[in-house]
Formats: C-alpha cells, sequence, structure tokens
C-alpha cells in the first residue's frame, strides 16, 4: 500500500517537473519568435535609412564597412534559397546567441570584406539542412552595408579542433559551421563545415545563366 502511494506521489513529481519544463520551452520559444520578428523589422527600417545615405550626395566609398548594428548585435540577414535556409545574424557565438541568431565568429572578417568571414549556427535550428549544400549553391548575406552574393565550393566534416578552418583566406570566403551528425540525439561531436566564395554580380548572373541551361 506504502509502495503505491509513492509510486503515485513520484508520478506526480515527475509530471509537474515535466509540465515545467514544457512550459520553459514554450516561453522561450516565445520570446525567441518575438524576438526574430522584432529585430527583423528594425534591420529593414536600418537598411532602408543606410539605403538612402548610400545614395546622398557624398556616399562612402564602394566597399567601405561600417560596424555598424543593432543594439541587439543583429548586423544582417542570411539565406540559401536552394535550402530554405533564412536567419538573422548577430555579432557573437555564445550559447544564448545562438538561440536566436547565427553568430559571426569574432576576429574573422565581416560579410564582403577580405579575408574569411565565419558564421556558426545551430544543426537543429537555423542552419538545418545545411547538411544538403552542394557546390555552386547561392548564399546572400543583406548587411546595413550592402548585400553580399557567395558560391558554395565544398562542405565537409571535420573534428572541433580543426581551427584551421576559421583561418584567413586569400580570397574573400565564407565560412557556415555548425554540429554534426546532424541527427543525433543529444551532443553531437563533429562540425560540418561549408565554405564559399564572394562572387561579382556578373559573375553570377553568368553562373545562373549557366544553372538554367538544358544538360
Amino acid at each position: 500500500m506504502h509502495r503505491r502511494v509513492a509510486f503515485r506521489r513520484l508520478e506526480s513529481v515527475l509530471l509537474l517537473i515535466g509540465l515545467l519544463f514544457i512550459g520553459l520551452w514554450l516561453k522561450n520559444e516565445a520570446e525567441a519568435r518575438a524576438f526574430l520578428a522584432a529585430e527583423s523589422r528594425k534591420l529593414e527600417v536600418a537598411r532602408l535609412y543606410a539605403d538612402v545615405v548610400a545614395s546622398s550626395a557624398q556616399p562612402p566609398p564602394k566597399g567601405t564597412w561600417f560596424p555598424v548594428t543593432l543594439e541587439s548585435g543583429v548586423f544582417g540577414r542570411i539565406e540559401i534559397p536552394r535550402l530554405g535556409i533564412s536567419a538573422l545574424i548577430g555579432e557573437g557565438t555564445k550559447p544564448a546567441q545562438l538561440d536566436r541568431v547565427v553568430g559571426h565568429v569574432a576576429k574573422t572578417a565581416f560579410p564582403g570584406q577580405p579575408g574569411n568571414c565565419a558564421l556558426a549556427g545551430h544543426r537543429d535550428s537555423f542552419l538545418r539542412g545545411l547538411g544538403g549544400a552542394r557546390e555552386n549553391d547561392v548564399i546572400r548575406i543583406d548587411t546595413l552595408q550592402g548585400t553580399y552574393t557567395y558560391l558554395v565550393e565544398w562542405g565537409t566534416v571535420v573534428e572541433p579542433s580543426r581551427v584551421d578552418v576559421l583561418d584567413e583566406t586569400a580570397a574573400p570566403s565564407l565560412t557556415l559551421v555548425t554540429c554534426y551528425p546532424f541527427l543525433a540525439v543529444g551532443p553531437a561531436p563533429e562540425r560540418f563545415v561549408v565554405r564559399a566564395r564572394l562572387v561579382e554580380p556578373m559573375e553570377l548572373d553568368a553562373h545562373l545563366g549557366d544553372a538554367t541551361q538544358p544538360e
């Protein structure tokens, strides 16, 4: 009899804990959605203002980078159309930041700059589907300074110790990093890395034209 009562109490405690975790998850999910919606609107407004400044009588020199971000640290958006990936980009890669944005890795180049721009994101949220990246996939990064387009060169699985993938590159490049395996439950000990190169509009137009030609 006492054992049955103890089991019932244990069931009640476990149910309460489960409901508490579900409540916390729903709260965090609602806050994340509200953050994304608000910051997306702010980014659009800031981008319109930046366009007005760029078209003024004395626009800044072409290619000039102004490290302007929103108060939240958000400074752009990344899109990979074929994979259906679209996410805000913010400065920093702390866990709390990566819960809301794709993070820019400190001390790496910014989008459009010479060198290697490195971005990191969660495999089960913003960069879900990155494993399907193929050579010549288009990646667009929209910032307050302009829109930059990259074409994927390769993707591979590496050990976490392979920090050399973040090293500077001779040509302007983009490196995306997420955890691997994608479908692992719990910790994912490896990293999936995608490398892309910056392309000019004319080169992109030629590439897209070739892609529409019949094989």
